[in-house]
């Protein structure tokens, strides 16, 4: 496939266009003293202005190839990106990958002009977007002139618009000639994963002495789609009658500020400084630890009994 050859018929052009001004040469138009005798001897040889499809015209030209289209990433999950303190299924999201395409010109004497790609969705013809691939070592591109032309796919859909999209690559060289076009799939889907929590710090009993207790709580939160997809971390607390406190739910923090008993900022853990009055209730209280993500979905219950005595 290193050579391209077209070729041009001579469908329409008739010997008599070509032999006449051969044999005329000379001589002023109009004036040829052979003329009637040249069509009167083509007319005699059979020789008429007929077409013919045994001569073709032939141009040699390079086609540009590519043999690699990579995507990156391949897969998207809607869910876990976040425009929002709360996932809605109208969310506008900006989708954003990376394509590579290797093109080369075998034994070529032109060099690529340029390396186009689109990004449409599966069974539509219109493109969500357009752009241009580089091999000018700028990002996404590594390296400078090593035939993997690189760029940034940028696009909007909305957060249900799920499903099969793909990215059509296609090269084409100086002298205008096309290469074959290369399709790599984009998957796009809505996978939301629970929050979890673990590793509970916190005290068993707590002595009163009639005066105020301090009391330090922390808790680890994670989730699969990203710390950033943890919206709350959170705790109910029971009194030993079993009615709720009037502050629940109480919201734990991950900023690193002192005062909210946090040391370190988007660790993952989340702490809350509670005080516990003198005069509170003597008994067993029943805290209930829990988080949230942005798509409102809690993660597993963490209960823990504190008992309160003087």
């Amino acid at each position: 496939m290193s050579q391209r050859h077209q070729y041009f018929s001579s469908r329409g052009i008739s010997p008599c266009f070509i032999c006449l001004p051969i044999l005329s040469r000379g001589a002023p138009s109009g004036r040829n003293p052979y003329h009637r005798l040249i069509l009167l001897a083509l007319t005699l040889f059979g020789v008429g202005c007929e077409r013919s499809d045994n001569s073709v015209l032939e141009v040699n030209g390079n086609v540009p190839l590519l043999t690699t289209v990579i995507v990156s990433p391949s897969s998207i999950n809607t869910d876990s990106i976040n425009v929002g303190p709360i996932r809605q299924p109208s969310d506008t999201l900006e989708l954003k990958v990376a394509v590579f395409a290797q093109a080369s010109i075998p034994a070529a004497t032109q060099s690529i002009a340029s390396v186009a790609f689109s990004v449409l969705r599966e069974g539509t013809s219109a493109p969500l977007t357009l752009g241009k691939l580089v091999d000018d070592g700028s990002s996404p591109d590594q390296s400078r002139g090593d035939g993997i032309y690189s760029g940034w796919a940028t696009f909007q859909i909305q957060r249900v618009d799920i499903g099969a999209y793909r990215v059509e690559v296609t090269a084409e060289a100086e002298n205008g000639f096309h290469s074959n076009t290369l399709v790599s799939p984009l998957q796009i889907t809505r996978g939301n994963h629970a929050p979890a929590i673990s590793d509970l710090v916190a005290p068993d009993s707590v002595r009163l002495a009639s005066q105020d207790q301090l009391l330090s709580l922390r808790v680890r939160a994670s989730d699969a789609d990203g710390l950033a997809d943890i919206q709350r971390v959170v705790f109910n607390s029971y009194r030993p009658n079993g009615t709720p406190s009037s502050g629940n739910p109480f919201q734990m923090f991950d900023d690193g500020d002192a005062s909210h008993g946090d040391s370190v900022r988007a660790d993952g853990i989340f702490s809350l400084t509670i005080v516990l009055p003198s005069s509170s209730q003597t008994g067993t209280y029943r805290f209930e630890f829990q988080a949230f993500d942005r798509s409102n979905e809690g993660s597993n219950v963490i209960i823990h009994p504190i008992t309160v005595t003087q």
